[in-house]
Order: structure tokens, then sequence, then C-alpha cells
């Protein structure tokens, strides 16, 4: 049984997110808000906020979501260093994956092949924060390596969320760190990679 547009909202409601839905297009949007001391990221319009479409494809049997301006391209003369950085990124979260559109937007994106079964909200909270975590975790490597040139996966930021990440007197960031959160309880990103049919462990050399 294919996943429809109807169950993909009943998941939205189940996740207690804000969105809106074209019916049309069959596109959910969600915006997530971060504090500003979480992560480096900034929107275009300098904001740290993430905007995700969620959209089914092929009658149901096929999920993706992706963030659509996520980074942009069009002034930047160190593409190579660039494309080398995501290249390293997919090899240490093998679910993510990096378009470049015709307009120069970088878009992080997760694909979920469903076939005839039905989509899950396990499925759907691990592909938002897979986006979400690439997002957050590695903009400073691909920021740098925009401006420099220079490759530095060390520059990554540490996507454990703890207690000690609070800020006293700062409330938490009411979407992203919901869905981190709940990705989690689910089992985190491994769990969607083994469901999906990896084993969740780190890729294989030749």
């Amino acid at each position: 049984m294919a996943t429809s547009f109807k169950d993909l909202r009943k998941f939205m409601d189940a996740s207690g997110l804000s969105y809106t839905a074209d019916d049309e297009t069959g596109v959910i949007g969600v915006g997530f808000q971060s504090d500003p001391g979480e992560t480096t990221y900034r929107d275009l319009e300098g904001d740290p906020c993430v905007q995700l479409f969620v959209q089914i494809h092929e009658n149901g049997e096929f999920l993706s979501v992706f963030a659509p301006l996520a980074w942009n391209l069009a002034d930047c003369v160190n593409v190579p260093a660039v494309c080398e950085a995501l290249a390293r990124i997919q090899s240490q979260m093998k679910l993510i994956r990096f378009d470049l559109g015709d307009d120069d937007m970088l878009r992080p994106n997760i694909e979920i092949p469903l076939e005839k079964a039905p989509l899950c909200v396990e499925q759907l909270q691990r592909g938002l924060a897979g986006v979400l975590l690439a997002i957050r975790r590695f903009d400073p490597v691909i920021r740098h390596a925009m401006e420099t040139g220079e490759v530095d996966l060390d520059l990554a930021r540490d996507d454990e969320r703890t207690a000690e990440d609070a800020q006293p007197g700062v409330p938490p960031a009411p979407d992203m760190g919901r869905i981190l959160d709940l990705a989690n309880e689910a089992g985190g990103l491994d769990a969607l990679d083994k469901l999906l049919g990896g084993d969740g462990g780190p890729p294989v050399e030749a």
C-alpha cells in the first residue's frame, strides 16, 4: 500500500510540527528555527532558520526530504573545493546527498524508496533530522570551502545534543530541537540506514 499525501500530513501532525501543504504538487514545507549560538547556518535573510520540503513521488512509492535554499554557489569561485567537501561529507553520512541545481543552489537531501510499503512516522522524522543534522554539523565545512577553497572536516560541529547545550534563560529552539530529539528517540539515523538496507557501519574501502 503506497503512502498518500493525506498520510504524509497525518505524520506531520503526529510530529507536532507547524507546516504548509500544497495538495496540487504534493509538497509540504516546514521551517525549523534554531538558537543563533547553536549553529553557524544562516538562511538567505541571515536568520538561523532552515526551510525543508517533503515531497511524495511516483504515486506514493518514493519520498524525498530536502532543503531547497541551503547554500548559494552562484558567486562562489571555489566550487571544486565545495564538491570535494561534499564527497567527504557523504562518506560520513551515508543517507545524505547533495544536488546542485541550475539556479546554483546547493540542496542537501535524503531520498527514501518506499515502493509498496507504507511510510512510518519514524522514517519521516529521521529523514527530516538527517537533513537538519547535515546542515547543522557541516555548514562550517561548506562555508569554509566556499570562502577559502580549502577542505577541512575538522571544522564540523559536534552534532550531539546534551542537557549542557542549554543556555540559562534561553528556551530551546522549538522545532529543530524537537525533531532532532524525536529522531534520536526513534533510534537515530543509523536505524533508518539499517531499515533501508545498510548495516549502519562505516563504508567499506576497496
